[in-house]
């Protein structure tokens, strides 16, 4: 059932729900990150912290040139913007710039509470995320926030220093949903999902009780 009330989209929430009668484990939990745990958008935010603003400026400008360029699609533009901001950063300066976007995130206390609950109530709880996981994860473990699993976009490593080279697809919309459906492969129970639309849709169709998350977006 949709705990805010809103109308959800064909699919979701029509899952076979058998999962519900298992007693194997508690079942499993998912959540999305920005605007689910958090209010805003945080890429940007993390980009702009790690390279500083006027490269993190110049990486959106130069991507934007290569997205002309090559059709005006939104995942080149995203690729480039994300290579230019990290190329040669260290993972140090990863975590330094998560310190900074952390003091700046505004979370949402419904969802952490939930996210909480299932904890302590024994489910599996995942995080599935188009972010990267490079500072996601750090910002889960500054906010005491323990999961079972991360899902999110991959950054290439070489040693402590990053590429900027995407190691996998962008975790958002299908993608999401694929990759969740491959963690819950083998895990019994029900599954909670929490997330917004129209990003999340294919995810929360996988759950037997979606929970869309309504908030405007806020940029710090």
């Amino acid at each position: 059932m949709n705990q805010t009330g809103a109308p959800l989209p064909e699919g979701i929430g029509k899952r076979n729900n058998k999962r519900e009668n298992c007693m194997d484990t508690a079942g499993v939990a998912v959540f999305d990150f920005d605007r689910t745990l958090i209010h805003q958008e945080s890429m940007a935010m993390f980009l702009c912290a790690i390279a500083g603003k006027k490269a993190f400026a110049s990486a959106c400008c130069l991507a934007g040139v290569k997205t002309v360029m090559n059709g005006r699609r939104f995942d080149i533009f995203r690729a480039e913007v994300i290579r230019r901001a990290l190329v040669g950063k260290t993972l140090t300066q990863a975590w330094q710039a998560a310190e900074r976007v952390f003091t700046r995130l505004h979370w949402i206390g419904r969802t952490t509470e939930a996210l909480s609950r299932h904890k302590d109530e024994g489910c599996h709880v995942l995080v599935a995320t188009g972010s990267l996981s490079v500072y996601v994860s750090a910002l889960l473990e500054m906010k005491g926030i323990s999961v079972d699993g991360l899902l999110a976009t991959e950054i290439g490593v070489d040693g402590d220093v990053l590429t900027g080279e995407m190691m996998t697809a962008s975790c958002t919309g299908v993608e999401k949903a694929r990759r969740v459906r491959e963690w819950l492969a083998g895990i019994d129970g029900p599954i909670w999902g929490y997330g917004n639309l129209p990003h999340d849709g294919a995810m929360l169709a996988l759950t037997d009780h979606p929970t869309v998350i309504h908030t405007a977006i806020q940029r710090s």
